[in-house]
């Protein structure tokens, strides 16, 4: 690993300090180029249904592949399902195994390799409220990397989610939801129509669409979309991996909750 674990530490501090945005992605890059790493691009928020919408933050990276990837090649990315089924920083491609992608997302890594994103490493971030997003750092190097640059790049990916979440979240005064309101957006995200919504929650479809209008005014957005990236992102919803966990330990120990 290049730079010493004192500057590590002290890149991690200017991460977790970063006032904005835009001084964060900057903080962000001087560590990865601790280890080598020039380019970088994160995908938030990371959810079972990738038609839910994901903010894209390219850093170095190709602009005609960002702009495919905001059209279209986000439906078909693999890379921040892997992270999420991993406990740890993985390689693209060499941990991908031929039977956790279909054709559709070889074929995407086959379309990023052509726009320089051929090898690079992925890792899961987890901020509060069950958030979660995806770092990935384009590893240019034929070695592939050590373990202590995996793991580095894992803390890098977390610490600056985290950081980011807050900024987010103090930049935004988002009126509070009502319970029902919670629940409309929930079913919301998930795809249900709004007669479905009324059947399941056992109220009329102008109901429905009387807590839809609120909730759209509370979050400040015009679109089911927009209303489900927002609601995602501030942590009024969570991912359907984090659901699946909490099921999974309850099958294993009735009445606990899970450990994540």
């Amino acid at each position: 690993m290049q730079g010493s674990s004192e500057a590590m530490v002290e890149a991690l501090g200017a991460i977790s300090s970063a006032p904005e945005v835009v001084p964060l992605r900057d903080a962000v890059m001087r560590a990865l180029a601790l280890l080598g790493i020039d380019a970088a691009f994160f995908v938030a928020p990371v959810t079972a249904d990738p038609r839910v919408g994901r903010v894209l933050t390219n850093i170095g990276c190709s602009r005609v592949w960002e702009r495919h990837y905001r059209a279209r090649l986000h439906l078909v990315d693999p890379l921040p399902r892997l992270a999420l089924d991993s406990a740890v920083a993985f390689v693209w491609p060499d941990d991908i195994t031929t039977g956790s992608v279909d054709r559709k997302e070889r074929r995407y890594l086959q379309i990023i390799a052509r726009h320089g994103l051929a090898r690079g490493i992925g890792t899961a971030c987890f901020g509060p409220q069950a958030r979660t997003g995806f770092l990935g750092a384009i590893w240019r190097e034929q070695r592939r990397p050590s373990d202590a640059v995996l793991l580095a790049v894992q803390q890098i990916g977390q610490v600056s989610f985290q950081r980011y979440c807050q900024i987010i979240r103090d930049a935004i005064d988002a009126d509070p939801l009502s319970n029902r309101e919670l629940e409309v957006l929930q079913w919301m995200c998930r795809g249900k129509s709004n007669p479905v919504m009324a059947q399941i929650i056992g109220v009329s479809r102008s109901s429905i669409d009387a807590y839809i209008r609120r909730i759209f005014a509370k979050l400040n957005v015009s679109d089911r979309t927009a209303a489900c990236v927002k609601a995602f992102s501030l942590g009024y919803v969570v991912t359907d991996e984090i659901e699946r966990r909490v099921e999974r330990a309850k099958m294993v120990t009735p009445g606990a909750g899970p450990e994540v």
